[in-house]
Parts: C-alpha cells; structure tokens; sequence
C-alpha cells in the first residue's frame, strides 16, 4: 500500500491532539466553578476531518494505537478507550457513507460520537465497579458540560481546520 505524505502526519498529529486535550480539559475543570468536570476531544474533531481523506483500516489502526495511549496515559487501564475508539471510527464512516460533510453535518457527528464514548465509559465504569455515580451527577456534572465545550470549540476551530484542509486538498 502506498502513503502520502498527508497519511504518515496523520498519526503524530491525532497523537499530539490528544495530549493537548488533557491539558485543555485540565485547565477548563480547573476554572468552571462548582464540581463540574469537562473533557474535550480535539483528538475527534481532528479525526473529523481525517476521516474523508484516509481509508477505513488505516483509520482504525490509528484509533486503536491512540486508544491504547489513551487507556495507558490516562486511565492507566487497557482496553476501555482501545475498544470504544474503532468502535467511534466506524460509527463515523457510517454517518459519512450517506451524508455530506458541511459544518452542521459535523456538529451533530461530533456530538454523537462524544456522547457516545463518555456514556459506554461511564456504563462500562459502573459494570466494572470504578464508579459509583449516579446517572443524574453523571449527566448533569460531567456529560452536559462536556457536549457544550467541545460544542464552543467546534465551532471556534472550524475556520482553522477547514483552511487546514483545503489547503491539502489543493496540493
């Protein structure tokens, strides 16, 4: 199989994003007042626009390898985020396969994917015993706050991502 240039950058930038993402949900938990907890995923925006310019298998390797960072860096557990991200990439290519991608498109993607990977987080918490939330702190504390950050971030980094891409996309 022959790469691209644009192929072989797609792992270390996903890789950086998600760093970048602890540190973001870090310092916004830090200055949201209350218990309030926040996560952002500038790793599934980014993968967003990864997803229409590399093949599926490539995509789900690539998840996979970021889910077990994932799990090992910050959960320090194998296997919840190495399940849940190829499962989040297909769901992605499913969405992708009938739909256009504009900005609306992507919006309501971006948020299905974030629900869906904080909701099996969280059931798969409670199935193991990490958690003892309840569904209601769970919601209300950490799922709602965390769809409206990454919403605001969305569509403060569109602009930046789409010239990003069209600018590839002319080379």
């Amino acid at each position: 199989m022959r790469y691209t240039k644009f192929d072989l950058i797609i792992l270390p930038v996903l890789f950086l994003l998600l760093l970048v993402d602890g540190q973001l949900s870090t310092l916004l938990t830090n200055f949201i007042p209350g218990v309030f907890s926040v996560s952002t995923y500038l790793l599934f925006i980014g993968g967003l626009y990864f997803a229409h310019r590399v093949s599926l298998p490539y995509s789900l390797l690539t998840f996979v390898l970021l889910g077990l960072v994932y799990d090992l860096y910050y959960l320090k557990l194998v296997g919840l985020a190495t399940t849940i991200f190829p499962l989040l990439v297909i769901i992605l290519y499913f969405f992708f396969r009938g739909v256009d991608n504009n900005r609306w498109t992507n919006v309501i993607v971006l948020l299905v994917l974030i629900f869906h990977l904080e909701l099996v987080s969280y059931l798969f918490a409670r199935l193991f015993q990490l958690t003892n939330l309840s569904v209601f702190i769970f919601v209300f504390y950490n799922l709602l706050p965390t769809l409206v950050v990454n919403f605001l971030l969305f569509v403060v980094l569109q602009p930046l991502f789409d010239s990003i891409f069209r600018i590839t996309n002319k080379t």
